[in-house]
């Protein structure tokens, strides 16, 4: 087997154990706080891009209900005007190098916001020491931050906690999804073989409630990164506002498509009703669909959940495909000629 086949097969293996040593990590770091400070925090802002920017947009939507302050995830160059030393600025960059987040934590300096870094090296990690700006690092067990997200996502939860703006630390719920991402592991890898079988030679549209969109969203990187196949997501009731009326044309494109309609619950249940209405008008132009419900007794493992048999899937869909998951040329090619 190709060794980068078998290293991705290893380190989304790794993902429960991750999540684990995480959380072991970051009780050891001594970090600043507010406690003796005048500074107020009355917003959040991460900054990151792919691998190492999803897992803001997980914590958001875990942290949904805890925050009292507004939270923002940033992708680009530019940071929103209302920026200043009242915001909590969180650049996360697995590399320390990520053009944008360098970027954007340059113009957060400037505005004198209250900084914390999240990286395993590079430029980020020298300027935090320089600087003195709080700093977490991320375990680097290879050079693909797309299958680090256990470390960054954890690491984002367990530091609004040390801020003290959310109250819990989530401790119990990391170890209840530990111990049953292990438990059902063969499970899972089971499940997702047969999942991604049927997703080869299709164009995967994936749907589900709004509450689940960034898992939806590492899905398709995951399927885009891993497989090198495009994928299509939209999260329902705003679908149901535009993107249904286009289960018409093209006929030929929508015969290939396969839907996947991911459930939790923690979905509301008006959007229940309105994907099962739906599945209706999605079956006169397809017959692929498959219902892929989370598993947990919390929001937060079952979002680890799918999240941990979605990375499977991604990588049997590679193996279906021929393809090698590990790496992205493309991506590599571009940000050479950027440089150039």
């Amino acid at each position: 087997m190709n060794k980068n086949i078998i290293m991705m097969n290893e380190l989304i293996s790794s993902f429960p154990k991750q999540l684990e040593d995480a959380y072991s990590a970051f009780q050891k770091l001594s970090l600043s706080s507010f406690e003796k400070s005048d500074r107020k925090i009355s917003n959040i802002v991460v900054v990151g891009l792919g691998g190492s920017g999803i897992g803001g947009n997980l914590i958001q939507t875990i942290t949904r209900s805890l925050l009292k302050i507004p939270y923002q995830v940033c992708k680009t160059y530019n940071l929103p005007s209302y920026i200043n030393e009242n915001t909590l600025f969180i650049a996360s960059s697995f590399s320390g190098n990520t053009e944008e987040t360098l970027a954007s934590l340059e113009e957060a300096q400037r505005k004198g916001a209250y900084i914390a870094c999240l990286t395993s090296g590079g430029k980020i990690e020298q300027i935090a020491n320089e600087k003195g700006f709080d700093l977490v690092p991320l375990k680097s067990l290879a050079a693909c931050p797309r299958a680090h997200l256990p470390y960054s996502a954890t690491s984002l939860l367990l530091l609004l906690h040390h801020y003290r703006l959310i109250d819990i630390d989530f401790g119990t719920e990391i170890k209840e999804t530990v111990n049953s991402l292990n438990q059902k592991n063969d499970t899972i890898k089971t499940d997702a073989k047969e999942i991604a079988i049927s997703l080869k030679d299709k164009f995967p549209i994936l749907y589900a409630d709004a509450i689940l969109e960034p898992m939806l969203i590492r899905f398709q990187q995951q399927i885009n990164e891993n497989a090198k196949q495009l994928c299509h997501v939209a999260v329902f009731p705003e679908m149901n506002h535009n993107e249904l009326v286009g289960w018409h044309l093209p006929k030929e494109i929508l015969s290939k498509t396969h839907i996947l309609l991911f459930h939790s619950d923690y979905d509301h249940e008006r959007v229940s009703k309105r994907m099962e209405i739906c599945e209706t008008i999605f079956n006169k132009h397809t017959n692929s669909i498959t219902h892929i419900s989370a598993k947990g007794n919390s929001f937060l493992e079952q979002v680890f959940y799918l999240i941990y048999l979605t990375d499977w899937v991604s990588y049997y869909l590679a193996e279906e495909n021929g393809v090698d998951p590990f790496p992205v040329e493309v991506i590599n090619y571009l940000k050479s000629s950027l440089q150039e």
